[in-house]
């Protein structure tokens, strides 16, 4: 069972020239070593739950593996710091097939294998489906009302799935804007669900290797409350991927894929 997500510490806090002692809510900080048919890859710094959605995610995100059917079984152990995941096929993973790691620009400073060989597994996305413009405020709306942990500690961010017709589907918190993300793509390929007509909300920064996660899978669209990049950007013009950033009362920017937003 997960531990607590955040503590009360004892504090001191200066407000108004005084200086006082009180109770202050701290986000809980942990770590998540996945394991790959014996082999280490990496160790994340996270929020101690969903490890099985945040594997999947990393892992078919990243080209470990191919799709979530490719498992066979997860480990993990009773602290919940190592995560073992056991394929059907049980090889050891190929790093060449990876190509050069990346320092990624999130939380952690973590490794990223996006980049030459990543492109190598993404395609262009189709046209459509079209969403009202207005559904875009609601969404994340609906995503900043879900951030229960950020409104006590102010040290998470959120990540979301959602359609046209259900509105947010599944909604989650980490302290690390990858790792939220890597959650909620994880937690769409265990329930078997298409990605061809979501949205992908997310709370922070959407630079290339945030839109990277999405393209794999073959999200259409990603939602922010913060801004892109320009590498974020070129990377969702080039494959029709539509960015909406600074979604935040009642309006946001439009940077790429606008044939999908109806006005």
């Amino acid at each position: 069972m997960a531990g607590p997500l955040y503590k009360k510490i004892l504090i001191k806090s200066f407000k108004g020239g005084v200086l006082r002692q009180q109770e202050d809510e701290v986000v809980v900080e942990s770590y998540l070593t996945i394991v790959l048919n014996g082999v280490e890859i990496l160790t994340l710094q996270m929020t101690p739950q969903l490890e099985k959605e945040l594997a999947t995610g990393f892992l078919v995100g990243e080209g470990f593996i191919e799709k979530y059917q490719d498992i066979r079984e997860f480990r993990l152990t009773v602290d919940r710091r190592v995560i073992e995941i056991i394929t059907r096929e049980g090889k050891p993973p190929d790093f060449t097939r990876m190509g050069p790691r990346v320092l990624a620009s999130g939380c952690g400073r973590g490794f990223s294998h996006l980049g030459i060989k990543q492109r190598e597994r993404i395609r262009e996305l189709s046209p459509g489906p079209e969403y009202e413009a207005e559904l875009f405020p609601q969404l994340m709306e609906g995503l900043e009302k879900a951030g229960n942990i950020f409104s006590l500690t102010g040290g998470t961010h959120a990540a979301a799935v959602a359609d046209a017709r259900q509105g947010i589907i599944f909604a989650c918190e980490d302290i690390g804007r990858h790792n939220a993300v890597d959650k909620v793509l994880g937690w769409v390929h265990q329930q078997g669900m298409a990605f061809k007509d979501k949205i992908l909300i997310c709370s922070g920064r959407i630079s290339a290797e945030m839109v990277g996660k999405a393209l794999v899978p073959g999200v259409p669209v990603i939602l922010s409350r913060s801004a892109p990049t320009t590498a974020g950007v070129e990377q969702a013009r080039e494959f029709n991927l539509t960015l909406i950033g600074f979604c935040r009362g009642g309006r946001f920017n439009l940077y790429a894929g606008e044939d999908r937003v109806k006005f």
